[in-house]
């Protein structure tokens, strides 16, 4: 597939991907698709990525595992940590990252399922604005480093649909850990709780909500701190604009599909915050979004979508162009 994609983070995206959907055992009601993806991108910002990832499942779907490598030389913007920041903090940025992302998953008790994932990153700063913030050192993760972080994950999963989920729920935590043990250059602690839930409320309606918490205790290196905008969060804020230690969001979507042919419509909106700790979290920020989307229904056997959103926040929007719905 040729990829145009558009993010305000990104600009304009062109390159290209694969999607190889296959199945590792005969299909069955309850057999799940394995996928290669290939991908690479550039764009108008000069920034590159390049995605190999792999996606398998097997035994109807009790058993998964991925292996994620990338690169990403990534030219960026910081605006410092915390929801104090404002767009005049900008500052120009260009991190490059190689990593390696591996998981495993095992159905254990009904839709409960154990697993154990690991990630190591080799970063570093290739520019940055001599004037600015990181210049000076004061933020941990400036200098040339390695996180490697194992983590364990607790999921339960009856969705019907992996890329168009029309009914079910995802239920997920994730504990991680990084330390000089595993051969990091920073010790801390993360953990993140996904809960996601899908209701179809007639032919071709779905309703859709997302809940987000991310924590993260002593000092980690500032690029691996949770955001809270972008196509991962809430659309309408960059997303890099907002990050601290803990993120916390809710966002809700109301999905057509077929109101043209394959075309659908989408209307979403959420709230967040971002903050050094739990404790620390307050609506008084007034951190929300809102918006509308177009879909177009590319692969029905899999009902994987083109999407394209238009996304408003507190002082900043924002469009994004990509595959796959956004939760």
């Amino acid at each position: 597939l040729p990829v145009l994609g558009y993010t305000p983070d990104t600009s304009v995206m062109l390159g290209a991907a694969a999607l190889r959907f296959f199945y590792l055992e005969p299909y069955g009601p309850d057999t799940r698709p394995s996928v290669f993806s290939p991908t690479f991108i550039y764009t108008l910002k000069n920034q590159i990525m390049v995605f190999m990832g792999t996606e398998l499942n097997w035994d109807e779907g009790r058993s998964n595992a991925g292996l994620f490598p990338s690169y990403v030389k990534f030219p960026d913007n910081f605006y410092g940590i915390g929801r104090d920041v404002t767009l005049d903090d900008e500052e120009d940025y260009t991190p490059e990252r190689i990593a390696v992302g591996m998981r495993y998953t095992r159905e254990v008790w009904g839709e409960l399922r154990l697993g154990l994932e690991y990630r190591v990153t080799w970063h570093r700063l290739d520019e940055v604005d001599p004037a600015g913030k990181l210049a000076t050192g004061e933020y941990t993760g400036t200098e040339k480093s390695v996180l490697s972080v194992p983590g364990v994950t607790v999921s339960w999963d009856t969705r019907d649909n992996l890329w168009g989920s029309t009914s079910g729920l995802w239920l997920q935590l994730i504990a991680a850990t990084s330390s000089g043990t595993f051969g990091s250059d920073y010790s801390y602690s993360q953990i993140t709780g996904d809960f996601r839930g899908y209701v179809s409320s007639g032919e071709n309606t779905v309703w859709a909500a997302q809940l987000l918490v991310t924590g993260q205790d002593d000092d980690p290196p500032f690029w691996s701190l949770p955001r809270l905008g972008g196509e991962n969060g809430l659309r309408g804020y960059r997303a890099g604009l907002f990050m601290d230690k803990t993120r916390a969001l809710v966002r809700g979507e109301f999905r057509q599909d077929a109101i043209i042919g394959r075309f659908g419509g989408v209307l979403f909106a959420g709230f967040g915050d971002v903050a050094p700790s739990v404790d620390k979290l307050t609506p008084a920020g007034n951190l929300w979004t809102a918006g509308f989307g177009v879909r177009y229904l590319w692969d029905k056997e899999e009902m994987l979508k083109v999407r394209l959103d238009f996304g408003w926040g507190n002082g900043d929007s924002g469009f994004y162009l990509s595959l796959g719905e956004a939760f």
